[in-house]
């Protein structure tokens, strides 16, 4: 299955698509709103999809709302002046089902448990970290392949990883002689006020090895040059690992997105978690 079209509505940018099963509204422009939320649901029952989810500044919230949107998730300062709110709308009721809730509950526990604790931000010698160019594209295409079997962007496709580069996304990597290792970036927002931290992928081989913690801190040290005060990430709900690497960092848990996104095979609930400097 091809992966979910990214399109424009009035000025504001959507991914739709089957393979997710639902239209994310990913950039809200302020003048398409309040019409904007009855122009997606007729979007989601033309196309049959199962879910909306939107990011959207605080303010404008209310129209989401009261059109049977449900608040999952918030983002203290994503917007230079305002929060972001994780909005969903579900068309179908088994969309919202969990029969995990008391594993996933379990991860943010220990991850919690950890919280602050700070992530190692040493390699050895024989990793070399920087961060990445489109000569990089085609490694990094591979390391996502074999680390996800499914994800809701294409990522294994060098062209897509080139252009992510070329729209201002900051990959970080670790190589070990010529072979990339682990990998990351942070998608930073056009108002530069916010980062999302994501595409984590560490080769297992070398799982033990302070990587993510290591291109974590870096992304973040890299952005914060740049006046970026707000990271946040959406992080797969049942991966332990992810959600410790962003509690130890720091990071507060924000909510849960349901169901949300086709990674690693199947449509996954997933954590938002953020920091603010």
């Amino acid at each position: 299955m091809s992966h979910d079209s990214i399109l424009t509505v009035g000025k504001s940018t959507v991914q739709m698509g089957a393979y997710n099963d639902r239209i994310y509204l990913m950039s809200l422009a302020a003048e398409d709103g309040p019409e904007i939320v009855d122009e997606l649901i007729s979007m989601a029952v033309t196309e049959d999809l199962s879910k909306i989810f939107a990011k959207v500044p605080k303010s404008q919230v209310l129209p989401f709302l009261s059109c049977g949107f449900e608040k999952e998730a918030q983002v203290p300062g994503m917007f230079s002046s305002d929060d972001g709110v994780f909005l969903s709308f579900y068309r179908y009721m088994w969309r919202k089902e969990q029969s995990d809730r008391q594993e996933l509950d379990r991860v943010i526990s220990v991850a919690e448990s950890k919280k602050g604790k700070g992530n190692s931000s040493t390699l050895s010698s024989s990793l070399l970290m920087r961060r990445l160019g489109t000569e990089d594209a085609h490694a990094l295409a591979q390391l996502y392949g074999q680390t996800f079997k499914t994800y809701p962007f294409p990522i294994t496709d060098p062209d897509f990883i080139c252009q992510e580069m070329r729209d201002g996304v900051r990959f970080m990597g670790v190589y070990k002689g010529d072979s990339l290792v682990g990998a990351a970036s942070a998608e930073v927002a056009a108002d530069g006020n916010s980062a999302e931290m994501t595409d984590f992928a560490v080769n297992p081989d070398y799982r033990k090895a302070g990587i993510a913690g290591t291109l974590l801190r870096s992304l973040e040290d890299d952005c914060s040059k740049s006046g970026i005060k707000c990271f946040f990430t959406i992080a797969r709900a049942c991966s332990y690992g992810i959600n410790s690497l962003f509690s130890k960092g720091d990071y507060e848990f924000s909510g849960r997105l349901l169901n949300n996104t086709n990674i690693s095979g199947s449509l996954e609930s997933m954590n938002v978690w953020y920091k603010v400097l």
